[in-house]
């Protein structure tokens, strides 16, 4: 029999707590974070055992988990995030608690890894607009295509027709930007968030040739922003139609791919009834051996497109995708200089390529843009170009 008086616990600051934690397992239950910053204060006393566990169905977990997520922002010194100035978004940060189930540890990580993400890959992601003109030839090509009805399990599906890719006009990299314009416009709706995504990926048609410009370092970088960085989930990745040489490709990529990723990679090659089991027939187009309408990839493009001009102030810093107004250009006057002969000539021969790019799809919709520079070609990234 133990006597004498009960051991006290003293709860430990977070001043104190680096040091001391290691003796303190007894007592972990009453060590307390408690963090103060300049314009932003709370003392909300959050146990360790605090941050994990919250039920993202319920208002209050949320709104806990929440406060949790921005205590650890704003208390950390990484240098990933030195601007704070998502601290106060909290539709942005939500994102990331959906992303990781509300596990507060894991989404902070996630936070630190889309700044460092962003921070490392600048001119990938700089001008991500529905405005720049290559994107607009990979979305207009269905790179990705958004099915208008959710499957079963209320995710959202994107569609790629690979056998589309004209990889002369635009580059892998296109193809990537065009998908995390995508998927910021799609992350707006929380049900998204909640519960993420599945990709068709049909690999009909998808030739050898086209196949030799899958560069692996851009196919790194895919997989290291979509699996680790951007606050996304993709529940399921089905492949149909693939080729000897795509799951060659696979393979070469399969040990970047956490064991979870592999797992959701489903190869079922020309057999669509395994593909039907997944996903609902009603819910899929005719070219997926689907009963809904045909697959047109200019749906999605236009509803960018129309949502790109209702913007009524400048997105924050954080936000990937910037908004750009068009505005129409008057006619350029038929000069004589050399120099205008030249503009002209190049104008024509781009204008050439973008209606040859839509194929038999494409119609006509009226909206000039003007050639932004993709940031494919610059070198800094290292990962090949459009051409």
């Amino acid at each position: 029999m133990i006597t004498g008086k009960a051991k006290s616990v003293t709860a430990v600051t977070s001043d104190a707590w680096c040091g001391e934690h290691q003796h303190q397992k007894s007592t972990i239950m009453s060590d307390i974070c408690d963090f103060e910053w300049s314009n932003n204060r709370f003392r909300h006393n959050l146990t360790i055992s605090d941050l994990k566990g919250y039920n993202k169905n319920e208002p209050t977990d949320r709104s806990r988990a929440l406060i949790a997520l921005k205590e650890l922002i704003g208390a950390s010194m990484d240098y990933a995030l030195k601007d704070k100035s998502c601290f106060q978004d909290d539709e942005f940060l939500l994102r990331f608690l959906y992303a990781r189930k509300f596990n507060v540890n894991d989404a902070f990580q996630l936070v630190i890894n889309y700044h460092a993400y962003r921070q490392r890959n600048g001119p990938l992601l700089q001008r991500l607009s529905v405005l720049d003109e290559n994107i607009q030839l990979a979305l207009r090509d269905g790179f990705p295509g958004v099915l208008p009805n959710r499957d079963r399990r209320g995710r959202k599906v994107l569609i790629f027709l690979a056998g589309n890719w004209d990889y002369s006009s635009y580059s892998l990299v296109t193809v990537y930007r065009a998908l995390l314009l995508s998927l910021e416009k799609l992350l707006e709706d929380k049900q998204n968030q909640a519960n993420g995504f599945i990709a068709i990926v049909d690999w009909t048609n998808f030739t050898f040739r086209q196949s030799s410009n899958l560069n692996p370092k851009v196919l790194k970088l895919m997989i290291e922003g979509l699996q680790d960085c951007f606050p996304v989930r993709f529940k399921a990745i089905h492949f149909i139609g693939q080729p000897w040489y795509v799951e060659a490709a696979l393979a070469v990529i399969r040990p970047f791919l956490k064991e979870k990723t592999r797992e959701r990679i489903k190869l079922h090659g020309g057999n669509l009834s395994t593909l039907h089991d997944c996903v609902a027939r009603d819910i899929l187009p005719t070219e997926l051996g689907g009963e809904g309408p045909t697959f047109n990839p200019l749906n999605w493009y236009h509803e960018l497109l129309e949502s790109s001009q209702i913007a009524t102030k400048p997105a924050p810093s954080y936000i990937l995708s910037q908004p750009q107004y068009y505005t129409k250009s008057p006619a350029p006057p038929m000069a004589v200089t050399t120099t205008t002969t030249t503009a002209i000539s190049t104008t024509a021969t781009v204008g050439s390529d973008f209606l040859k790019s839509t194929k038999a799809a494409a119609v006509k919709i009226g909206v000039l843009t003007t050639k932004a520079n993709d940031p494919a070609a610059n070198t800094l990234l290292g990962v090949g170009s459009d051409t």
